[in-house]
Formats: structure tokens, C-alpha cells, sequence
């Protein structure tokens, strides 16, 4: 191939080791399918973590209406399976849900790995992704506290991971 100035183009492919070496081939998204799938399995966490939870306030921020849930395509598969009976999970929710998926897909294409992945690293990686974030929208409740041991945040973020990890452990290769 020549330019207009006549001198050849160098090869947008002279250099793919070095491309495809520090590349990851893991979707940043997920697709619809599997984000519809993981929405549903989240309303499926929800309803164990509902029987395990007594505060209240915790209880109500890992569901929502099922007015909000129509608006995003993420909760279809829901919302036709939907009779009145399934629980609608909180965005909050499906959030911590999908980080503990994207951790386990991670660390399960990581060929050299000999040890399958552990729940606690599920646990440290989610925490590490999502951060300070209030993602449960608890507000000023994320701080009330068991003999100031753990916050509420906290509490509901390991169970939900713990939860769908147990699910999930089932279809780990």
C-alpha cells in the first residue's frame, strides 16, 4: 500500500504479540442473556438473603418495585417469568452480583490457575471494584453498627456475595 506522498504505510499488524500479550478477552459488559440471567439469579440471592437478615432496613434495600424494573432491560427475563411472586432485586443488588460474576469469570480463564477460586478472594475483589460506594443506598444507616463491630454495608455485602457464590459454585468448571 502506498500513501499519497508515495512512501508505504508501516502495518497496523506488525506488532500483535505485543497487542494480544497485555490484552484481556473479557467482555466489559456482559451481554443481555447473561446480564438478564444474572438479574434473575440476584432476585433468587435476594429472597435466601430476606430469611437470614433482620434489620429492617437492610431487608428493604435489596429490593425494589416492580415499576423500576421495567425501565431497564436488564430485568426482562424477570419480568416475564414474573407472576407476583419473584422478588425484584435493588440495583444495588445486581451490582454486587455481577462484580462477584466478572471475579469468578476472571479468575476461571486464568488458565495457570491449579487452585479453584475461594470466596473470600470473590469477597476482596468485589469490595476492591465497588469501593467506598454506598451501592445498597443505606444513607446514614451504613454506619449503625453491631457492638461497633460491622456496618450494616458491610454485613450486606458479604452475604450477598456469599450467597451467590454458593449458586454459582455449582457451574465453576
Amino acid at each position: 500500500m502506498s500513501s499519497a506522498a508515495g512512501g508505504d504505510l508501516p502495518s497496523p499488524f506488525a506488532d500483535i504479540p505485543a497487542l494480544v500479550h497485555d490484552h484481556s478477552y473479557l467482555p466489559i459488559r456482559f451481554s443481555g442473556l447473561v446480564d438478564n440471567a444474572l438479574v434473575y439469579i440476584s432476585g433468587f440471592v435476594v429472597l435466601r438473603a430476606l430469611k437470614q437478615l433482620a434489620c429492617d432496613v437492610c431487608r428493604a434495600s435489596l429490593v425494589t418495585d416492580a415499576a423500576s424494573a421495567i425501565k431497564d432491560q436488564s430485568y426482562h427475563l424477570l419480568s416475564l417469568r414474573n407472576n407476583g411472586g419473584l422478588v425484584i432485586p435493588s440495583e444495588g443488588t445486581v451490582r454486587v452480583v455481577r462484580e462477584a460474576e466478572s471475579a469468578i469469570r476472571q479468575a476461571s480463564a486464568n488458565c495457570r490457575r491449579s487452585q479453584p477460586i475461594k470466596l473470600k478472594e470473590v469477597e476482596y475483589i468485589v469490595r476492591k471494584r465497588i469501593g467506598s460506594e454506598d451501592v445498597f443506598v443505606l444513607g446514614e444507616h451504613i454506619s449503625d453498627t453491631q457492638y461497633g463491630i460491622d456496618s450494616h454495608n458491610h454485613t450486606l455485602l458479604t452475604l450477598v456475595v456469599s450467597l451467590f457464590f454458593k449458586i454459582r459454585l455449582n457451574h465453576i468448571r
